[in-house]
């Protein structure tokens, strides 16, 4: 049995739905908790999407990726200033092991915006569409009567 095809963006229901979302504020989900120098890291990676996109799961990931991200930079920090050469006990020269930490980190990365864009094109079908239905939504956020609290929000 196929699944429920999306609705058309250009339709009047889906432009009130995006609409309506699009007034949300998308937070971090409570089960993946951020710090303060992680939410910059949020902000960026949910920014990627239409507000309207966003589902619980995704919005997990995207908790992760950027938590992983601002490990990345305190680790790359760190390894700035210690330097890619440690030394051992005996003096001799030795790869810094923080290398292996911020390699793993960047693997992080790639591996949650893989599931990331592979969940959005399994949401949203073909990239074409994909990238039609999330410039017709990014228009209608931008354009979005509802954000001068002019007019009743749909429920």
């Amino acid at each position: 049995m196929a699944g429920k095809r999306r609705a058309r963006i250009d339709s009047a229901t889906e432009a009130v739905r995006v609409m309506a979302k699009a007034t949300a504020v998308l937070e971090p989900p409570k089960n993946v908790p951020l710090e303060v120098d992680d939410l910059p890291f949020f902000e960026s990676v949910i920014a990627e999407f239409a507000r309207s996109e966003w589902t619980a799961h995704q919005l997990e990931i995207a908790a992760l990726l950027a938590r992983t991200m601002a490990d990345l930079t305190r680790e790359q920090q760190l390894l700035r200033d210690e330097g890619g050469v440690s030394y051992s006990e005996k003096g001799t020269p030795v790869a810094n092991p923080r290398k292996a930490i911020v390699q793993m980190h960047a693997s992080s990365i790639l591996s949650f915006r893989r599931s990331l864009a592979l969940h959005a094109r399994g949401q949203g079908g073909e990239a074409r569409d994909t990238a039609k239905r999330r410039e017709a939504a990014r228009k209608i956020e931008g354009d979005n009567p509802l954000e001068d609290d002019l007019l009743a929000r749909p429920e």
